[in-house]
C-alpha cells in the first residue's frame, strides 16, 4: 500500500481529528503537488498513521457513547473556551463541528485546572437575575470588560458612556464562558436610554444604588 493509500484510509476514520487530521491532509497536499517528504515529516507520518488505526479506531467508537453520555455538554462549553486559546484550538474546532474528540487529549483537556475553572463559571448559579438594574465597578474598564456589536466609534462611545452613567438591564444570562477568572459568567445588558446591548462578565458587575 502506497505511502498516499495509508494517508488516505487513516483520514477516512474518524478517530483522526485535529491536528493529526490537518497534518496528514497537507502531506497528501504536498504529494500531489510532486514535492518530496522531509525526514522528520515521514518520521511524523509514522506516529499519526499509528495513533491512528485500527485499534484505535476500535477504542474511538467505544469512547463516542461514553462521551455523547457524560461529556458531550460540557465538551462544547470547554470547546468554546478552548477556541480562543492556542493550546487545544484544533480539538476545540473538532467538537464545536460536531466530531468526537481523541478521548485521552480530551480528558487532559477536561482536566486542566482552566477548564475545570470555566466549568464551574457555566454551571454557578447567576449572581443577578433577567431584569436586574445593574452597573459596572469601580474597576470596570469600558474599552477591555465591556463587549458591544462590531459599531462604528461614535455610537459604541455613546452606548458605553450610557451604561457607565446610568447602569443597565439584564436581558439575558449568556451560557458561553470566555474566561478562566471567578466571576466569568456574562451577561447581556440593555444599557439605560440605548437601543444596542453590551456584554459584561459577572466580576464587573453590582446591583445599582440609587443616589439620593
Amino acid at each position: 500500500m502506497s505511502m498516499e493509500q495509508k494517508i488516505t484510509e487513516t483520514l477516512s476514520r474518524s478517530v483522526c481529528g485535529g491536528w493529526d487530521r490537518g497534518f496528514l491532509e497537507s502531506i497528501l497536499e504536498q504529494l500531489a503537488k510532486g514535492r518530496s517528504l522531509s525526514i522528520k515529516q515521514k518520521q511524523s507520518i509514522g506516529k499519526v498513521l499509528a495513533r491512528n488505526d485500527v485499534d484505535a479506531q476500535g477504542i474511538h467508537d467505544n469512547w463516542k457513547t461514553e462521551y455523547v453520555e457524560k461529556y458531550k455538554e460540557d465538551g462544547v462549553v470547554l470547546a468554546t473556551y478552548h477556541s480562543r486559546q492556542p493550546y487545544y484550538k484544533p480539538m476545540a474546532a473538532d467538537i464545536l463541528a460536531g466530531r468526537i474528540p481523541e478521548y485521552k487529549k480530551f480528558l487532559r483537556m477536561y482536566n486542566n485546572k482552566y477548564s475545570q475553572k470555566v466549568l464551574t463559571a457555566h454551571k454557578q448559579i447567576p449572581r443577578y437575575e433577567v431584569n436586574a438594574h445593574v452597573q459596572g465597578r469601580a474597576g470596570l474598564n469600558a474599552f477591555k470588560d465591556i463587549e458591544i456589536t462590531d459599531l462604528d466609534w461614535t455610537t459604541q462611545s455613546s452606548v458605553v458612556a450610557k451604561f457607565k452613567k446610568h447602569g443597565g438591564f439584564i436581558i439575558e444570562v449568556r451560557s458561553e464562558i470566555y474566561s478562566h477568572a471567578k466571576g466569568s459568567k456574562r451577561y447581556k445588558i440593555l444599557p439605560i436610554g440605548a437601543t444596542i446591548p453590551v456584554i459584561i462578565e459577572e466580576r464587573h458587575l453590582k446591583l445599582h444604588r440609587k443616589t439620593k
